[in-house]
């Protein structure tokens, strides 16, 4: 009896088929990689549209300041409606940062997410700042910052491999985050040893 060409036969069945599996496995391996990198792709997009529109709305927001007070000598009767229009701005700020603060908390990239809600937090903050050291208006250095947190956005957005450098306007406002906090650690070290 011939036993070689049926034992022949099945190893041709059984190679073939091994052969089949894996290259369907791995073509079904490379489908579900590229939906992965789609549905990836998709969702970057979706969350640099959420955070540019909030940060736009930001900035629009930031272009209505009123002058800042602190930088004109204004005439004793107009003080205190150019103080109301600044404490209404203000008061305007909180409902264009908070959409912007959960827009961010939606990007999966920590450093970029912490970039953002840090810029946000100096542009909320920024009313308590002493900004007159660096002769420019508060919005000047606001609308900086936003373009700041707009080019990171969009450079995540990109997957370029750094992060933009801060701008001019960016490192002031944070300086004068910086030296408030000192002022704060300072006055706070004095309270405790008094």
């Amino acid at each position: 009896m011939d036993w070689l060409t049926p034992l022949t036969g099945l190893v041709g069945v059984v190679a073939g088929a091994a052969t089949s599996y894996a290259s369907t496995h791995q073509a079904q391996k490379q489908q579900l990689a590229d939906a992965r990198l789609a549905r990836e792709e998709a969702e970057r997009a979706a969350v640099a549209a959420a955070n540019a529109q909030a940060l736009t709305a930001l900035l629009g927001h930031i272009r209505k300041a009123p002058p800042d007070s602190s930088l004109l000598d204004v005439p004793s009767g107009d003080s205190e409606e150019l103080a109301a229009r600044e404490e209404d701005w203000w008061k305007d700020l909180l409902e264009y940062i908070e959409p912007a603060q959960v827009a961010a908390l939606e990007v999966r990239d920590v450093e970029v997410r912490t970039l953002i809600v840090e810029g946000l937090t100096l542009i909320h903050d920024s009313r308590y700042y002493n900004l007159g050291v660096y002769r420019r208006s508060r919005e000047w250095l606001l609308m900086g910052t936003v373009h700041h947190l707009i080019a990171c956005v969009f450079a995540w957005r990109r997957d370029d491999s750094t992060m933009p450098e801060p701008n001019g306007r960016y490192k002031r406002l944070k300086e004068a985050w910086e030296y408030e906090e000192e002022v704060r650690r300072i006055e706070a070290e004095e309270r405790e040893s008094a």
